[in-house]
């Protein structure tokens, strides 16, 4: 059974926290999407689109609900626009407490792709801000296409596995919005589908259900400060932003402070998904100033020609950056000054390093 102690429920308990809020009933979930969200060509979407599966795994405390359109696209410009249908109306007014979007299928067809690709990027990070300045501020969750290749639809796999999938995964990244990686995750189940090679089947929507609700119920990610430096959870990848904008180059485990503000860390969670979660906000008001020491007791450094090694004595560990407060590696390091912190049982140091 799936706790319920999970990063839907605690995210919105930090939110109601950190307002002053009561927070009283169910949570709200609105699934947006296409076909593949609505159950066409089940027996009975109602009871097995995977809105409804997403349900019963939640279980008491959610209200799940099913805003899938056949169909449609994220493409405002298309005729079969999302944005025009009532249910996009209906799903803003519902003021819900977590979103996931799936769309971008319909996206990828030969008569739409081709000539509206250079919009899609856009209408994708104009939804996302749409639903995050509701009142309820919900968190907004992007899904990565699964496979989807029918011919006679007009609608290739390759151009959701090269164009529209990577669209989606650079919006989410540049939003610091969590990623569900559908397609990952439904990949080499060919049972899942429908005839058509397009939509789940029964078993599908399930699969879907389930990766979404893993992911809804995963613990919420914090971030730990010590010395100036911030540290986000374990994973397999990362980014940093800054007051919402994404730091540039900034891809290791942990992160300087320099400068005042909100700190948040996507942090991949699998090395065979993209699937991210993204962490709770961290308000950093004050930096460290590093102290002007050329070394600490603890440090070794040995030079082999014209590069440097550093280590830590044993039992202590260091973490080393360069002065724009990026993570290094200790060794063949060039001539230079840089910042680091030693942690040991003995407490922690941070300080200038000075490599003639």
């Amino acid at each position: 059974m799936i706790s319920h102690s999970g990063s839907l429920r605690r995210f919105v308990a930090i939110l109601c926290s950190a307002s002053c809020l009561v927070c009283a009933g169910d949570l709200k979930v609105a699934c947006i999407g296409n076909s593949l969200t609505f159950g066409a060509g089940l027996s009975d979407p109602a009871g097995e689109s995977y809105p409804t599966q997403l349900g019963s795994l939640l279980g008491p405390g959610f209200q799940v609900t099913n805003y899938g359109v056949s169909g449609k696209t994220m493409i405002r410009a298309v005729g079969d626009a999302y944005w025009a249908q009532p249910a996009f109306g209906q799903a803003l007014a519902s003021q819900p407490d977590a979103v996931v979007i799936e769309l971008g299928t319909n996206d990828s067809k030969g008569y739409i792709w081709p000539y509206h690709s250079g919009e899609f990027a856009g209408d994708y990070r104009s939804m996302i801000d749409t639903f995050r300045v509701l009142p309820s501020r919900p968190e907004v969750w992007v899904t990565l296409q699964p496979w989807a290749n029918n011919l006679s639809w007009n609608m290739p796999d390759t151009t959701i596995e090269r164009h529209v999938n990577p669209a989606i995964l650079e919006v989410a990244m540049a939003a610091a919005a969590p990623i569900i990686d559908l397609r990952s995750g439904m990949s080499g189940h060919p049972e899942w589908f429908q005839a058509d090679s397009v939509h789940p089947n029964a078993a599908g929507a399930k699969a879907m259900a389930a990766l979404v609700a893993d992911m809804l119920l995963r613990p919420v990610m914090l971030l730990e400060a010590s010395g100036g430096v911030l540290s986000a959870p374990a994973g397999f990848g990362y980014a940093w932003y800054r007051d919402g904008v994404l730091l540039p180059g900034e891809s290791e485990r942990t992160l300087l402070a320099r400068i005042p503000g909100v700190y948040r860390a996507s942090v991949k969670i699998d090395p065979s998904s993209q699937s991210r979660m993204v962490s709770a906000p961290l308000p950093v008001s004050v930096t460290r100033i590093f102290a002007r020491s050329p070394l600490a007791p603890q440090l070794r450094r040995e030079k082999t020609g014209r590069t440097w090694s550093v280590r830590p004595e044993s039992g202590t560990t260091l973490v080393l950056l360069d002065l724009d407060g990026r993570a290094l590696p200790p060794r063949s390091l060039g001539a230079g000054v840089y910042l680091f912190r030693l942690e040991s049982l003995g407490g922690i140091r941070t300080g200038r390093l000075v490599l003639p």
